[in-house]
C-alpha cells in the first residue's frame, strides 16, 4: 500500500539468503546510493541498519512513492554488486517487504527493534550487556550512533522520534533513548514481536490494522487486482499560500521569509520544510525562491529544523497544525 505521508518498515534480504554486503566498500556504496535515492524521491529516513545478508529501513514517503524509491535504490545497488563481485543474477530477494506503521509507540519501538539487529546475532548472544551496548554505539552501519550521540548524527537521518523520550533537551532524549534500547539488550521485546507479526501489512493498533485490511479488501473487490493501493496524494499547494500560512502562524512579515539573514528565525525553516513537502517543487527550486544560491542550503535548514522539533514541543505542535491544514485544503 502506498500513499502520501505513509511510514514503512522496509526489509530487503539477499537472494537465497546470500550476503549482500561482502565488505565495508559495499556498505559505503549502498549508503551513498541510499542518500541519492532519498534526495531524488524526497523520502524521509528515520532509522536504518545494514546487516550481512539484509537491511532494514524506517521511512516516510511524503509523495506516496515508495515503489519508485525502492526500485531506484535496489536496482542501483544490484547493478553495482553484480559488477563489483562478478556475480550474475539477482543479489536481492525478489520484492522488498514493506509494512505500514502508525502510532508513536509503535514507531519508537520499531526503531529500537531495527537498531538492536547487530547484537541479536548468534555470535553476540553470549556477550554481557555492556559489551553489546558498546558494540551498538560503535556500529558504523546503523543510524543508532546518531540517536545516542551528537557526534554520530548525519544529515540524511531525521531524528524526530527522539522527542518521544520526553526529556527537556536533545541530550537528555539521547541518554533516555540509549537506556530505552539497553532494556532489550539481553532479552527480546516479545510483546512488540507479537504486534509486528499480527498483520502481514501493518504495524500499529488493532484499529489501524483493521483499516489497512479493509482497504486491501476494497481493492480486491472493486478492482480485482492484488497489489499496492495507491491512495490519492493531496493536491500540491502554491508556495505563496504556504508562505502566508507560516507567516501568520509565527507572526512574522511575509517578506522576511524571502530575505537574507535571521529576521524570520525558525519560521523560515518551517516554510522551507512545508514547501518541500507540499508545493510539488524540487528542493533546488524552493531554495531559489527563498533566496538561497547553494544546493545544500535548504537541506541544512531542514536538518536544523528537525533537531529543533525534538527539543521544542510547542514548535512541533505548531508545525503539525500547519501540516494538517495543508493536507486538508
Amino acid at each position: 500500500m502506498r500513499y502520501a505521508g505513509a511510514k514503512y518498515h522496509v526489509t530487503v534480504r539477499g537472494n537465497g539468503r546470500q550476503d549482500i554486503f561482502v565488505c565495508d566498500g559495499d556498505r559505503e556504496r549502498f549508503l551513498t546510493q541510499l542518500v541519492s535515492a532519498l534526495e531524488q524521491d524526497e523520502v524521509v529516513l528515520y532509522a536504518y541498519v545494514l546487516m550481512t545478508n539484509h537491511y532494514h529501513l524506517l521511512i516516510e514517503t511524503p509523495r506516496g512513492n515508495i515503489q519508485k524509491f525502492m526500485q531506484r535504490l535496489n536496482t542501483a545497488y544490484s547493478l553495482y554488486f553484480r559488477y563489483q563481485h562478478a556475480k550474475p543474477g539477482h543479489c536481492l530477494q525478489g520484492r522488498y517487504g514493506a509494512k505500514l506503521v502508525s502510532g508513536d509507540e509503535y514507531l519508537v519501538r520499531l526503531s529500537r527493534y531495527i537498531h538492536l539487529n547487530p547484537v541479536k546475532t548468534e555470535a553476540m548472544k553470549a556477550l554481557p550487556p555492556a559489551e553489546k551496548a558498546a558494540h551498538l554505539a560503535g556500529y558504523a552501519w546503523s543510524s543508532y550512533p546518531g540517536y545516542v550521540s551528537a557526534k554520530g548524527t548525519v544529515d540524511h537521518v531525521n531524528y524526530r522520534w527522539l522527542g518521544l523520550m520526553g526529556r527537556a533537551t536533545l541530550a537528555g532524549n539521547r541518554r533516555a533513548y540509549a537506556r530505552y534500547v539497553a532494556q532489550m539488550l539481553g532479552v527480546d521485546d516479545e510483546a512488540f514481536q507479537e504486534e509486528k507479526e499480527a498483520n502481514r501489512y501493518a504495524i500499529g493498533d488493532e484499529r489501524f490494522r483493521r483499516q489497512v485490511e479493509q482497504d486491501l479488501n476494497d481493492v480486491r473487490e472493486n478492482r480485482g487486482v492484488y497489489g499496492d493501493i495507491v491512495w490519492p496524494i493531496g493536491q500540491t499547494q502554491p508556495v505563496e499560500a504556504i508562505q502566508n500560512g507560516v507567516a501568520a502562524a509565527f507572526g512574522v512579515d511575509r517578506k522576511h521569509l524571502l530575505s537574507h539573514g535571521r529576521r524570520a528565525g525558525t519560521a523560515k525553516k518551517v516554510a522551507l520544510e512545508l514547501c518541500c513537502l507540499y508545493s510539488g517543487q524540487s528542493q533546488r527550486e524552493i531554495g531559489r525562491h527563498f533566496g538561497f544560491t547553494g544546493n545544500g542550503a535548504v537541506g541544512k535548514q531542514r536538518q536544523r529544523l528537525r533537531e529543533l522539533l525534538t527539543e521544542d514541543r510547542a514548535l512541533a505542535a505548531t508545525v503539525d497544525r500547519l501540516r494538517r491544514k495543508l493536507k486538508s485544503t
